[in-house]
């Protein structure tokens, strides 16, 4: 088992192809089938299914996996810190959608003319999918909101540690029918325009929007803001996204919450580039709280 065969692996893993598999990486196919048999013959287990022309992975392919991501990020880190004066290697970065808006442009301008050597990946998602990733070794770092608990108090896998950055004012804007409605508690029946599950800001929403309540799943807040405009929804998103949007003044919000945005990593992680990132971040939160 070496570094190469792993990062093949988890290539025709993320594929399900070894032709896609074998584009994306360089090689020809041939040599690609090669190294996952060879794998497969170390390891003694059958990693892939394979079903007419198609693969999927076996059950213990998808144990191992995890593993081989977490091997090829611990190699990844230990490279890096052979040279912590010069950050270098790649950092995967995951991102809340309002985050990556409103918070972002500023520090990855600023990381990215600092640090040239440095291959940074943004990955947007829900904060659940992002955690996951995190724990997974699939991301190296990620700005989530944390679910909270009964008592309030920010809830973070064990596997994890985190840095409160950006306290975020979480307001609720409501179509030009609703504006007579001056508290959210009076909403009775609304349809809520939101993300997929997984979303911390849908579980808030959820928690302080009187039942019933039916979800209409988007992928972007500009169409949030597009259902509200239409007098179909409502939808729960940050002062700083909407102040981006320039929603029309016909459109009312009112105040639900405050949010930390929170940057989370594995625990022991470290590399020059993430920490230069984490220093970046924690200077635009100080900016953000100062204005």
């Amino acid at each position: 088992m070496n570094h190469t065969s792993l990062e093949i692996f988890c290539v025709v893993a993320g594929e399900l192809s070894i032709t896609r598999a074998a584009r994306l990486l360089g090689r020809v196919q041939s040599n690609i089938t090669t190294r996952i048999q060879q794998l497969e013959e170390e390891l003694g287990v059958a990693l892939f299914v394979r079903e007419s022309k198609q693969l999927r992975l076996s059950a213990e392919g998808k144990q191992f996996l995890q593993y081989a991501k977490k091997l090829l990020a611990l190699a990844e880190e230990a490279r890096q810190s052979l040279h912590p004066q010069h950050p270098a290697g790649t950092l995967r970065l995951g991102s809340m959608e309002c985050t990556a808006a409103s918070r972002l442009a500023g520090p990855l301008v600023a990381f990215s003319k600092a640090f040239p050597d440095v291959q940074l990946t943004l990955t947007t998602q829900p904060t659940q999918q992002s955690l996951a990733a995190v724990v997974n070794a699939e991301l190296d770092c990620a700005l989530v909101a944390l679910p909270r608990a009964a008592d309030g108090t920010p809830v973070c896998p064990p596997e994890l540690s985190a840095l409160p950055l950006f306290d975020e004012a979480l307001l609720l804007l409501l179509p030009v029918s609703l504006q007579g409605i001056n508290d959210y508690s009076e909403l009775q029946g609304v349809t809520l325009a939101t993300f997929r599950a997984g979303c911390s800001y849908r579980a808030l929403a959820e928690q302080y929007l009187p039942a019933p309540l039916s979800m209409q799943e988007v992928s972007s807040y500009h169409t949030m803001l597009a259902c509200v405009a239409g007098g179909n929804a409502v939808c729960l998103l940050p002062a700083s996204v909407l102040a981006l949007m320039q929603p029309p003044q016909s459109l009312h919000s009112l105040p639900v919450c405050n949010a930390i945005t929170w940057l989370v990593w594995r625990n022991g992680y470290s590399s020059p580039a993430f920490n230069q990132l984490r220093h970046l971040l924690s200077e635009a939160a100080k900016s953000a709280a100062r204005q």
